[in-house]
């Protein structure tokens, strides 16, 4: 589809945005009173400006992390940087321990 984590309505929803939706509903300082969705095409918050970034852009189907430590983490802290350095009013969310590590240097 070509956005982080969304997949097309009628796809199983895979347990990496699971569990987003989860931790928006359990995060007791963001009012999300609706039920998560029961798809995972994520088209309306890129409407909304929501801009979702993997550290490894790609993987073999089924086989997580088959991809890394191939480029795709210098490029996502790139990315992270220039948004960080060149932009005001920008909400960061950094699920998981890569992501942490690659939004170190956000101010």
């Amino acid at each position: 589809m070509g956005l982080c984590f969304s997949i097309p309505k009628g796809t199983k929803v895979p347990p990496s945005l699971k569990n987003i939706y989860l931790a928006l509903q359990n995060d007791k300082n963001v009012e999300f009173n609706m039920p998560a969705p029961i798809h995972g095409d994520l088209q309306s918050w890129a409407n909304q400006g929501v801009f979702m970034l993997n550290t490894v852009l790609t993987v073999v189907e089924k086989k997580s992390n088959s991809h890394k430590k191939q480029g795709w983490e210098e490029l996502a802290a790139a990315a992270l940087e220039a948004i960080n350095q060149k932009l005001d009013h920008v909400v960061f969310l950094l699920w998981g321990k890569q992501a942490h590590a690659a939004g170190a240097k956000i101010n």
